[in-house]
């Protein structure tokens, strides 16, 4: 659904920079933990082979307080979706295995397009814009959703860029 290549790729650039990283001994993991059934689970397996001091980015979309309507249109979308996590939790999974080195948060713009991309069958198109168009105004605001014609065209979700070294 969320597709951030170029800015974290950006990202990660402008910290190999500023750090002067060598570039063998970076790690990406991108939108994996929301299709996980134990998130912290299978990133002590990912962090068990990588060499201590090494980077590990790990960009993945965020939610805060008010998750249950994103989460419920992500799991409609992807069949393999659990939920998204907020940043507290995704430090928890990491903390035995890495510090956090830098952070980013920002705002994608996701268009619904390019959702229904995703899904063939209309009904459940039908089903995802109907459950985007019940959220309560606040969560649209929070999500900036955007209309034309009166029709959502995109919404832009939290995403977050943890750069991490292991520990």
């Amino acid at each position: 659904m969320f597709s951030t290549f170029n800015k974290d790729k950006q990202i990660v650039d402008k910290y190999i920079d500023n750090y002067h990283i060598h570039k063998n001994n970076i790690y990406l993991l991108r939108y994996k933990l929301s299709f996980q059934d134990n998130p912290k689970e299978f990133l002590q397996d990912f962090f068990k082979d990588i060499e201590k001091g090494s980077v590990v980015v790990i960009t993945e979309t965020i939610v805060y307080d008010e998750d249950a309507y994103v989460n419920a249109a992500a799991s409609q979308v992807y069949s393999k979706h659990r939920r998204f996590y907020t940043v507290n939790e995704i430090l928890d999974f990491i903390k035995d295995d890495a510090r956090l080195s830098y952070f980013l948060n920002f705002k994608e713009v996701v268009y619904t397009d390019d959702i229904m991309q995703c899904v063939k069958d209309t009904a459940t198109q039908q089903e995802i814009f109907k459950l985007l168009n019940d959220f309560p105004d606040n969560i649209k605001n929070l999500l900036s959703f955007k209309e034309e014609n009166g029709r959502l065209v995109s919404f832009e979700p939290n995403v977050a860029v943890f750069i991490l070294i292991k520990k």
